[in-house]
């Protein structure tokens, strides 16, 4: 430890000009070998050439200091005290001697014993990590090749599993093709086959009109007889005229009129566009003449009891995404400009149309909406994947309660359906379909309560009359009563007595103390009288999935999903 000392101390004398008793400034070496400061040699001379050595006091000529030789040397043992030992610190690993330089990897210092111990542990630390990342980069090449392997085997299984679908979709498009035209085709031979029998008949009128001609030139030929003839004449002829028009009539009704309009289609024959008609109750008491026991009922359906076809139908739109174009329309309502709003569940859109059909606006941004409903306070409500959407008239969004996930508590639903409004008191009320409740919010959105429809009864669509609240189960096959003020269930529509169901029950209304329930199975509307009695069912031949219907005065507006139409029927209710 001693020796460490006296070297330090040695070395600052060493480093040290004798002259200026300070650290050396750019040292020169004197012919008898001793150094100093290049300025001290400066100052010493002054004006002479003649320099005595300050140690020795041998006498040199010096011409030019500046070509004195510099002491490299000492150069180096000055740089490395400027490092560390004028700082006077000691060693970082012995704590005993004084360091004279850093590790320029770790920066702490070190003594020159414990330099290159500290360096060879710094090359071994090194040397291990490079080894540890060299390994980690080879597991790492192996995981990356076997996840590219398996990429690449589920890129060729996905595109062989397309190319199977897409064969099994052309050959499904081939089949329905064919179908297609051979439907087709039997229509033509079928309509083909009325048209001649028709023109047969026209013929055989026209040869018996010529008999009768040709028979009354030979009796007018006898004078005598021309009055008696000619009153005989007039009286064959008579039945012959009255055949005519109905000839004629059917003449033209066989030769169907179809016209084809860009996303609208209306069949105008009435041959063709069929008949809205109630069929009669199996049970109830029904005479013979139409009418029932609750005659005031079945004198707003005079019109269908009877079967003759109401008013003017028409069925708009076509499947596609354009204007008047539909796909799997179902729940709709009219709004304060008497516009018809409609939701389309796979176009994940709602479709304004005037009652002309004209298109007016399409709002889109939802995933599945299924019904849609429109409040007092001039709010859009509408049941969207597992959320209720709350709109303002211009369809800028006010509120949404739930999520795009499903849930079982407040403000969440699974899967919400139909949508209905109390008059009475502005509450709205939710079908929450997978969830087996029905959900009551008030008219400020604040959620109020729910009631519980029963085990796997989903309940799809939903009117109230009275507080009393009339649901219709997916599953059950009935309409489900409920009183709102006790959240009891009060009975069911039909009742179980009677043997009825209805298949597949959608969107259910109130009019004229009359319920409408379409049912999508069926492909007919049934209707029922408020107190659960049994009317009739009403049936169009072009009816393919009911899903929405909606009463605007005397008019019919029905959704059809499968058919992707909105079929209209004035005259309905009289």
């Amino acid at each position: 430890m001693t020796t460490a000392i006296c070297s330090y101390e040695n070395i600052r004398q060493i480093t040290s000009c004798t002259v200026c008793n300070r650290t050396f400034k750019d040292p020169r070496i004197l012919p008898c070998g001793h150094t100093f400061c290049i300025d001290c040699i400066r100052n010493i001379m002054l004006d002479t050439t003649i320099m005595a050595c300050p140690n020795c006091l041998a006498k040199h000529t010096i011409v030019n200091v500046d070509l004195l030789s510099q002491n490299v040397a000492l150069m180096q043992l000055l740089h490395i005290r400027k490092i560390d030992i004028v700082q006077n610190k000691q060693c970082a690993i012995c704590n005993v001697q004084p360091s004279i330089t850093s590790c320029a990897h770790c920066s702490r210092q070190a003594c020159v014993s414990c330099l290159e111990v500290h360096r060879q542990e710094v090359i071994s630390d090194i040397t291990r990590e490079t080894m540890e990342i060299e390994r980690m980069s080879d597991e790492l090449k192996l995981a990356l090749n076997q996840t590219s392997n398996d990429f690449r085997d589920q890129c060729d299984e996905t595109f062989q599993q397309a190319n199977k679908r897409f064969d099994e979709m052309q050959k499904n498009l081939k089949l329905l093709n064919e179908r297609l035209c051979q439907k087709i085709q039997e229509f033509h031979d079928r309509r083909q086959a009325d048209l001649a029998r028709c023109v047969a008949r026209l013929h055989t009128e026209i040869q018996s009109i010529d008999k009768f001609v040709g028979d009354s030139k030979h009796l007018l030929v006898d004078v005598n007889i021309q009055t008696e003839v000619l009153l005989r004449l007039k009286q064959q002829f008579q039945e012959p005229r009255k055949r005519l028009p109905i000839l004629s009539r059917d003449l033209i009704e066989s030769t169907p009129t179809i016209q084809f309009v860009s996303s609208s289609f209306q069949m105008l024959n009435e041959e063709l566009a069929g008949t809205l008609v109630l069929d009669k109750p199996i049970h109830g008491n029904i005479s013979p003449n139409g009418t029932s026991a609750s005659g005031d009922h079945d004198s707003r359906l005079a019109a269908l009891a009877s079967g003759s076809r109401t008013g003017k139908m028409e069925i708009i739109g076509q499947e596609g995404c354009g204007k008047l174009e539909f796909k799997s329309p179902a729940g709709m309502t009219i709004n304060s400009d008497g516009h018809l709003v409609i939701a389309e569940i796979d176009n994940n859109r709602l479709q304004i149309l005037t009652r002309e059909f004209t298109h007016i606006r399409t709002i889109i941004g939802f995933r599945e909406p299924r019904d849609v409903s429109f409040t007092k306070d001039k709010r859009y409500l509408i049941t969207d994947n597992h959320k209720l959407i709350i709109l303002d008239e211009e369809f800028h969004k006010v509120e949404v309660i739930g999520s795009n996930k499903s849930g079982k508590g407040r403000n969440m639903f699974n899967n919400p359906t139909g949508i209905t409004i109390d008059e009475d008191d502005d509450d709205i009320i939710i079908c929450d379909t997978n969830n087996d409740r029905l959900v009551l919010i008030s008219r400020d959105f604040k959620w109020i309560r729910d009631i519980n429809t029963g085990i796997d009864t989903s309940p799809r669509y939903v009117c109230i009359r009275q507080n009393i609240i009339y649901v219709t189960s997916g599953t059950k096959a009935c309409v489900l009563i409920f009183n709102k003020n006790t959240d009891q269930q009060i009975n069911t529509i039909p009742e179980l007595t009677l043997g009825l169901s209805i298949d597949a029950p959608r969107s259910i209304r109130y009019v004229r103390d009359l319920l409408f329930v379409t049912s999508s199975l069926s492909k007919s509307i049934f209707v029922f009288t408020i107190d659960g009695e049994y009317r009739g069912e009403l049936r169009h031949e072009l009816f393919a999935r009911p899903i929405g219907i909606l009463f605007i005065d005397d008019s019919l507006y029905v959704t059809d999903s499968d058919k992707h139409a909105l079929f209209h029927f004035s005259g309905v209710l009289q």
